[in-house]
Order: C-alpha cells, then structure tokens, then sequence
C-alpha cells in the first residue's frame, strides 16, 4: 500500500497508546516496546490529521524520506 498508515502501540491488555509511527510500508516499522505490539490505525486519515495537528507537518515529512517516524507518545486522537 502506497498511502501513509499510522500504527500506535498497545499492550496485551489494551494499556496504552504507546508510541505512535507513520510509515509508507508497515516492514520499516520498529519493533515495540516491551509488552507492547503495533496496531494499525484503519481510520487514519494523514490530510485530516495534518490539518487538525499541523506540528506533525516534519513528522509526516521524516516519515514519507525515511519510510517511518516515530513519536515518543502517541497523539491524542
């Protein structure tokens, strides 16, 4: 898929968001953090999000050069 996804990290037992990622291709993703695993945010849309939150303008920049950027903590949706 060509499009930019984000993933957010979740624990077994719902705790979290982690960290958030934006990448092209979900193989760049890193691995989580401990007791954590990746989960696609299927309702992500990157102009709306852009829009509402344009400080993730670099974020999204970094992300579409080096196929991934992570966030320490994922944005509040």
């Amino acid at each position: 898929m060509n499009r930019l996804q984000k993933f957010v990290e979740r624990g077994a037992f719902g705790e979290g968001p982690g960290r958030a990622a934006y990448v092209l291709d979900p193989t760049k993703l890193p691995n989580p953090s401990r007791g954590f695993e990746w989960h696609v945010v299927s309702d992500f849309m990157p102009g709306e999000a852009i829009l509402a939150e344009p400080r993730l303008k670099p974020v999204f920049e970094a992300a579409l050069k080096d196929g991934c950027a992570v966030l320490a903590r994922a944005p509040e949706a």
